[in-house]
């Protein structure tokens, strides 16, 4: 699967709102790259209701093997490519007029592997646990005590 320095590279880019680089092969053996980016709010709730609509799982998806991940494909890729392709094409009034398209050339040009890894990814992001950590860590830490390297020198 994935180290823990590759997860680290993909939160930062993540954070920064730099995007994640997705390769769509067009006719020609030309490549394209779409960048993938966190969605908006307004694209998080229709990402959430098409979710709760496969009605599936997040901890399940993780234990699916080769099979059970292809039958969910074939079962749901309207769905996934159009919930990737949120996250490409944010923003109220584009959202919802380019989102059709987009999850179409996703399901038509992009590999499956990708398509899925893709869709794997934006839903992780879409959790809020990982900032409930920053925040408690935030919580208990004071910026004003002098750090351990520090001596306490009275003045």
């Amino acid at each position: 699967m994935w180290t823990d320095i590759q997860k680290e590279k993909i939160a930062a880019k993540v954070l920064n709102d730099e995007g994640i680089a997705l390769p769509l092969r067009l006719l020609g053996g030309k490549y394209l790259r779409l960048i993938m980016r966190i969605p908006t709010l307004e694209s998080r709730v229709r990402m959430a209701k098409m979710f709760l609509q496969i009605g599936v799982k997040y901890d399940e998806l993780k234990t699916y093997n080769y099979e059970d991940k292809q039958q969910f494909m074939i079962d749901h890729s309207v769905n996934v490519s159009r919930m990737v392709a949120y996250g490409i094409v944010r923003g109220a009034i584009l959202g919802r007029l380019c989102n059709r398209p987009v999850a179409w050339m996703l399901r038509n040009y992009m590999h499956p592997v990708a398509l899925e890894e893709a869709w794997m990814i934006i839903n992780s992001v879409m959790s809020t646990i990982p900032f409930e950590n920053i925040i408690r860590l935030a919580e208990v830490t004071n910026i004003l005590a002098p750090s351990l390297s520090q001596e306490r020198n009275g003045s």
